[in-house]
């Protein structure tokens, strides 16, 4: 077996057998990476703490046949103060699921790895509006994997000239705006206002770190987040649990 050092991510955990866990980390050097970390769930364990999700660890690991063993394993930083905040912890939860849905395993990619480590940095601050940063989020780690929403252009004809009535009409499914001679080819589209359309622009071009400063009204960010999980539905092709109890916990605030 190759013995093989990463930097990583705990993006979900899972029980496995008596008493160990199933890791999966997103790393710098080998992308998504699946391990079974031996007796983590003994609480004296030495990757007890370590295998707890949002965890950024050092590890040394063992490649085998169909899942890689931890053998050694560092905390760079625990994130304790996601997991006492209620709604911080469903913002970076969902944030580690969607990463989870949409990377494919053993893909390096180090842009998503360092946009999720920053995300999680920025959600542990307890000034900072977890709602932008979310979207921005959401933006930047579709148009890193290739699945850019088309904002400007319509992505029927390529025609610019895409407002309608004050808004436009934006297709999930098609993967972004239409002009309204395409609007009639768009299954499911939504309205979009300008003010929408424009923070999206915003939030997907704009440093991650200053997207606090992005102020999201109630309608606005109901908008955004309409179009979004539209969208990233279209792209997972499944509804993702840890969305649906953000959802939850919006709604009640």
């Amino acid at each position: 077996m190759a013995l093989y050092n990463v930097d990583g991510i705990v993006i979900r955990v899972r029980n496995f057998q008596d008493a160990d866990k199933i890791v999966v980390l997103l790393t710098r050097e080998e992308g998504k990476v699946e391990a079974v970390a031996r007796g983590a769930r003994r609480p004296r364990n030495r990757f007890a703490a370590a295998t707890q999700l949002f965890s950024h660890v050092r590890a040394q690991l063992f490649s085998g046949r169909s899942l890689d063993t931890l053998s050694q394993v560092e905390i760079v930083e625990s994130f304790r103060q996601l997991r006492e905040d209620l709604v911080r912890m469903a913002y970076a939860t969902y944030a580690c699921e969607l990463v989870d849905a949409l990377l494919p395993e053993r893909q390096r990619q180090e842009a998503p790895y360092l946009l999720l480590l920053t995300s999680l940095h920025l959600w542990g601050e307890p000034d900072r509006d977890p709602e932008p940063l979310l979207r921005a989020f959401e933006l930047k780690l579709l148009s890193m994997l290739g699945f850019r929403p088309s904002l400007t252009a319509c992505v029927g004809c390529g025609s610019e000239a895409v407002q309608q009535n004050g808004g436009v009409r934006f297709a999930p499914i098609l993967g972004g705006v239409l002009c309204p001679q395409c609007t009639d080819e768009g299954e499911g589209a939504l309205r979009l206002s300008l003010g929408a359309l424009e923070t999206m622009k915003r939030l997907l071009d704009g440093d991650i770190r200053r997207a606090h400063m992005v102020r999201l009204s109630g309608e606005l960010a109901a908008e955004i987040d309409r179009a979004l999980s539209a969208y990233i539905l279209a792209r997972t092709e499944r509804r993702l649990k840890s969305k649906e109890f953000l959802d939850t916990l919006r709604s009640a605030r």
